[in-house]
């Protein structure tokens, strides 16, 4: 009955779309085959142009087999997630080709970026899916609650109503108090508003707190009251990736306005990675001119696809430099990243900017040759003509790790770093650390290199993995004499020579650990009480990128599990074991043995803040920027400015503590915070109670 249903719904699309002569995409979802695991979907050209020596270009994540079913033809991995299929069976007026892949588990993982190609004609394709159904988990169901005026997140730490209201024409001046903890402030409401701060931030944080009252009680006139707040945690953060996908200097202003509401005091800004170098850099046009959009590849003499001019089209298939739509192309200017890092911190918001080094660093390499090629000049360059090194990324890069042998590299580390030094001054806005990244880099780069090699020789080394602690070693170099601290991902800090791990813990502004699946669960808390200042960015948890839930039509990734507003609401920051209440399915998980055997938390100074991170895969738009992170991401806030909740302690998934605490987030998130996003036309992913 299924297939029926199914091959009757492609019937239908099929007429529909003949109806139109331009050609078009039906992506059918095959059934799982019990004997080999695998499943067949099917690619349907609709009203494609005549003949069958086109040639069929699409991205995706990931595509396990390089055979196609019922042809002769194969699917090529031409580079990341850009694959060329060919040769296509004709059916009418319809191209189709059929391929064997694992069975579909999330809408990300099927095709998209569709391209005919023949010769110099080039047609882009518009795409319909045709999904099996899948089990989806409903809408968790909560007890809502009467919320009140003060209800916000993050949540108010001592609230005292009192008799009476107060109207509140305009919002005073602070007056500043010694004695308190960073951030702190005290609002009083007695017939008169007055505020008491115990620096800048405090004064910001209680004009926020003051807004929010006044946008829940859809008016001036508040009921009085005494309120002391302040952050457990001085850092607060959010990154956002615009390498991957683009998102315009307007938007992320608004963006930021978004964080302020929140009260968040770090914005981490990932703009280089292998997709995409985001950021103007004047001394190196090509770093966004090359690097920072997107065209089809063209053939060389030798018949090849190659890049000119313009990077290889990424995940959402951009094909076109001149699309300014498209969020395949992009760049800040100078000026935009200037304007973004002043807005930021006149809202209290300190900017960290990101360009991810040594691994995941194509956009650049690639901008750099392409620069070298135009001028002549090669001491900025990232790469090595003699490198034979072969190896594959973690997205299926061949060629995504800068040579750390090359003296062109740190020259090259170095303008990068001295541009953002001064964008920073010219802001007038503080630069808390230039973070470089040093996560997953692929195994088996530099192997081939002759410079590496001859630095290991002449050190006398035998393991490659060293040369990790030599491009710190560097990294720290260009740092220090800059007075500048660094950031990175926990990769960083591992697997270092000890006099390196024990020089860069001097110069750590902090680190984010993300991965915390088996035994690198344990990393915050070690790295932690080993003098490293933790970032908790836990993927479990933190990455709201990931989708809300299993149903293979929702948006987002799922190779660390699913994020919905249970998982961020339950991290907690000195508990990590217990930080996961529910499973992948939706089901309670026994935490009641944890943390036994694991690590303990020893140095609670050490555990900075928290962030969440949006790394963009499955971005396309603005809106799809902010669906997936609000309201996901609310109980990130909430934990990073409360960071042990009453419940703490508890040793039961759903103790009563926990699910009365839940409740009321949930009923703040719904009564006040969704009002807020519609107010401010943000799109937000609904929940159905």
């Amino acid at each position: 009955m299924r297939k029926s249903l199914l091959f009757a719904a492609m019937a239908l699309v099929f007429v529909v779309a003949s109806c139109c002569n331009k050609p078009s995409i039906v992506w059918t979802e095959g059934e799982k085959d019990a004997e080999t695991g695998r499943a067949t979907h099917v690619i349907t050209v609709v009203n494609a142009p005549e003949g069958t020596d086109w040639t069929l270009w699409l991205t995706s994540n990931h595509i396990d087999s390089r055979e196609v079913e019922g042809t002769e033809g194969v699917i090529e991995l031409h580079h990341g997630c850009w694959y060329k299929m060919t040769p296509l069976a004709r059916e009418g007026k319809n191209l189709v080709v059929k391929y064997a892949d694992r069975p579909l588990q999330r809408h990300c993982w099927a095709p998209e970026g569709f391209v005919l190609e023949k010769g110099s004609r080039r047609i882009p394709l518009e795409v319909k899916y045709e999904f099996l159904p899948s089990e989806s988990i409903p809408d968790f169901p909560y007890n809502h609650v009467k919320t009140e005026v003060w209800d916000m997140v993050p949540s108010l730490k001592h609230v005292q109503p009192a008799e009476g209201t107060t109207t509140v024409d305009a919002l005073p001046e602070s007056v500043m108090v010694e004695g308190q903890k960073a951030g702190w402030y005290k609002i009083t409401l007695d017939g008169a508003c007055r505020i008491e701060a115990a620096d800048e931030d405090g004064a910001y944080y209680a004009k926020v707190t003051l807004e929010n009252l006044i946008r829940n009680a859809g008016g001036n006139e508040l009921p009085n009251l005494v309120i002391e707040d302040w952050p457990d945690f001085g850092y607060r953060g959010f990154m956002l990736d615009i390498s991957r996908n683009f998102t315009s200097k307007e938007n992320i202003l608004k963006f930021i306005d978004l964080l302020a509401h929140y009260k968040v005091s770090v914005f981490h800004l990932h703009f280089g990675d292998d997709e995409g170098w985001r950021l103007e850099i004047p001394e190196f046009p090509e770093l966004t001119s090359y690097g920072a959009y997107h065209a089809f590849p063209v053939k060389n003499e030798a018949g090849e696809y190659v890049e000119e001019d313009y990077l290889l089209p990424s995940y959402n298939g951009g094909i076109d430099p001149d699309d300014v739509a498209s969020s395949a192309n992009g760049h800040l200017s100078k000026e935009d990243y200037i304007e973004i890092v002043r807005y930021a911190w006149e809202r209290r918001i300190e900017v960290i900017p990101e360009f991810d080094t040594p691994g995941h660093s194509r956009a650049a390499i690639k901008a750099m040759e392409a620069y070298a090629e135009r001028t002549g000049d090669d001491s900025y360059l990232l790469s090595e003509k003699e490198d034979v090194s072969e190896y594959c990324s973690v997205q299926y890069y061949k060629d995504n790790a800068l040579n750390v042998a090359l003296p062109s590299t740190y020259r090259f580390i170095e303008v990068v770093f001295d541009n953002l030094i001064a964008y920073h001054k010219e802001a007038g806005a503080p630069l808390p650390a230039i973070h470089v990244g040093g996560d997953e880099v692929p195994r088996g780069a530099w192997v081939g290199s002759p410079a590496c090699q001859k630095i290991m020789a002449e050190r006398g080394w035998d393991n490659i993995e060293l040369l990790k602690s030599y491009y710190i070693e560097n990294v720290l170099d260009i740092a220090e004499a800059r007075g500048v601290k660094i950031a990175g991902w926990q990769e960083l800090v591992m697997d270092l020579e000890d006099h390196v791990y024990e020089r860069m813990k001097k110069n750590l502004y902090s680190v984010n650990f993300w991965h915390t699946g088996g035994e690198q669960q344990e990393y915050p808390y070690k790295y932690a009480n080993d003098g490293v200042p933790v970032v908790l960015s836990n993927m479990t948890n933190t990455y709201v990128d990931f989708a809300y839930t299993p149903d293979k039509t929702e948006r987002g990734l799922s190779w660390g599990g699913f994020v919905d507003e249970r998982r961020s609401f339950s991290l907690l920051p000195y508990d990590i074991y217990r930080s996961v209440r529910w499973d992948d399915k939706g089901r309670m998980r026994d935490i009641s043995a944890l943390p036994e055997g694991k690590t303990p938390l020893v140095s609670r100074e050490n555990i900075i803040g928290v962030q969440a991170q949006l790394w963009t895969e499955t971005v396309r738009s603005f809106d799809h920027v902010t669906s997936y992170v609000f309201p996901k991401v609310c109980g990130v806030f909430e934990r990073a400015w409360n960071a042990s909740p009453s419940w703490e302690g508890t040793r039961v998934a759903d103790d009563p503590l926990f699910m009365e605490d839940l409740d009321r987030y949930y009923s703040t998130v719904v009564s006040h915070e969704m009002p807020y996003y519609e107010s401010e036309g943000i799109a937000y992913r609904h929940r159905k109670n």
